[in-house]
């Protein structure tokens, strides 16, 4: 997924938002670089080395940049996006449904990945 998949898929289910574009953005870097610290960081590959929000700090983010999380997990970012706006504007409700599936997505990731690539050494699964 793209940045700007993701935005748009984000878009489409919050319309009107009041979050600016930039804050919407740095959310992403923010979420890649939390993933790739606590779980991409111990994949033995180096196949997520040149994807996510997190590696483009300084140049900006563009929406054809690719998002680290692979298909079919990807879906988590539109989730995630959903549940910081919903908690930016105080609804707790929907903040709370939108986490709920996040952290499900994200407990499928980190077992596909202690699955399908093996622990650098040294390093420890904590999920």
């Amino acid at each position: 997924m793209t940045v700007g998949q993701a935005l748009e898929r984000a878009e489409e289910l919050r319309p009107g938002s009041r979050i600016s574009l930039q804050t919407r953005q740095q959310w992403l870097r923010e979420l890649d670089g939390l993933l790739r610290l606590r779980f991409f960081a111990r994949c033995d590959t180096k196949e997520f080395d040149h994807a996510g929000a997190d590696r483009a700090w300084a140049e900006g983010l563009q929406d054809q940049d690719r998002l680290l999380v692979p298909e079919p997990f990807d879906g988590l970012y539109v989730h995630y996006l959903c549940a910081r706006t919903d908690a930016a504007l105080g609804e707790t409700d929907r903040y709370a449904g939108e986490q709920a599936q996040y952290n499900g997505i994200c407990a499928e990731l980190a077992g596909w990945l202690r699955r399908s690539y093996p622990v650098r050494r040294a390093a420890q699964w904590r999920w």
